[in-house]
């Protein structure tokens, strides 16, 4: 079994491909690879005991998932890509 570390590196992996995908506005944003690589994180919260930090950065990045389709504005685009970022620093 692997441990908790590998995972949340694997969880940073995802995250950092999500940002990638969608951040820079000059570019349109690959909205199906950032979901892809968003869901994949989020699925990988269940493979390792969480703690309660844990539990709140998943649930802040389910909360990002259900706003993807806004990837259109750039404004709400780069607060999105934000909150992605932030997620993925909360991590440890």
């Amino acid at each position: 079994m692997r441990d908790r570390t590998f995972y949340i590196n694997s969880i940073k992996m995802d995250l950092f491909r999500v940002v990638t995908a969608t951040g820079d506005v000059s570019k349109p944003a690959s909205v199906e690879s950032a979901r892809e690589f968003l869901e994949h994180s989020i699925n990988s919260f269940e493979k390792f005991p969480n703690r309660s930090h844990d539990i709140a950065i998943k649930q802040d990045l389910q909360h990002s998932l259900k706003e993807i389709f806004k990837l259109h504005e750039p404004h709400h685009r780069l607060r999105w890509v934000e909150n992605v970022l932030t997620a993925k620093c909360r991590l440890y």
